[in-house]
């Protein structure tokens, strides 16, 4: 969705291998409308305030993307880049979408959104996102629930150079515990730590979205 003034973009980390769920691809599995994991994670993110909105690939790049194209409710069309050395862990993948997003000077900021978290809801994404344009000096924006934090988190752009200089298999944890005394907070459910990587949890969530 675009705005006038600052933005916030929005970058949905797809390149996993979900080893964890084999052979079944977590980002693939359908949910209890049809609709594949990425693409209902997707339908949130495009009918929110962020804008622009980047998925990154990896493992799987061409079904990933075919099937985050499947939802005819999307709100826009994300951009599609490949992290080529997205093996190297997940701070490869989040620089991949870092570097997309600073190549838009209104962007102010970027929320990482993990592809599979399908139940984290617009409402939330504009509510971190209006509470950061009204305090754009802070480092950022975490989610939190009964006293802990989860996904997705929002950083300022004033962060970019230190996402992009991560190193590893952990994302941004470090830096997140870095800032974390000084990064804003949003109030969230239990959904901010609902994730579905292993076959059980694929189970339940082919039991979602009944309601469509």
């Amino acid at each position: 969705m675009t705005q006038d003034g600052p933005s916030v973009a929005a970058i949905v980390l797809a390149a996993g291998s979900s080893s964890r769920t084999y052979p079944m691809h977590k980002l693939l599995a359908p949910d209890a409308t049809g609709l594949p994991m990425i693409a209902r994670t997707l339908r949130a993110v495009t009918a929110s305030r962020a804008s622009p909105l980047t998925v990154v690939l990896g493992h799987r790049a061409a079904e990933i993307r075919t099937a985050a194209l499947t939802d005819r409710q999307a709100g826009c069309t994300p951009r599609f880049v490949t992290a080529p050395d997205h093996a190297c862990g997940l701070s490869r993948t989040l620089a991949a979408g870092v570097r997309a997003a600073s190549a838009h000077p209104g962007v102010a900021g970027a929320l990482v959104c993990l592809g599979d978290m399908p139940l984290i809801g617009t409402a939330l994404i504009d509510r971190m996102i209006e509470t950061f344009l009204a305090h754009p000096d802070r480092p950022g924006v975490m989610p939190m629930h009964d006293g802990r934090r989860g996904n997705p988190i929002l950083w300022s752009r004033a962060l970019f150079p230190a996402l992009l200089a991560l190193t590893g298999d952990q994302g941004a944890r470090h830096l997140l515990h870095r800032h974390e005394t000084t990064m804003l907070q949003v109030a969230a459910g239990p959904e901010i730590a609902a994730d579905f990587d292993t076959p059980a949890r694929l189970a339940d969530f082919a039991r979602c979205f009944t309601d469509g």
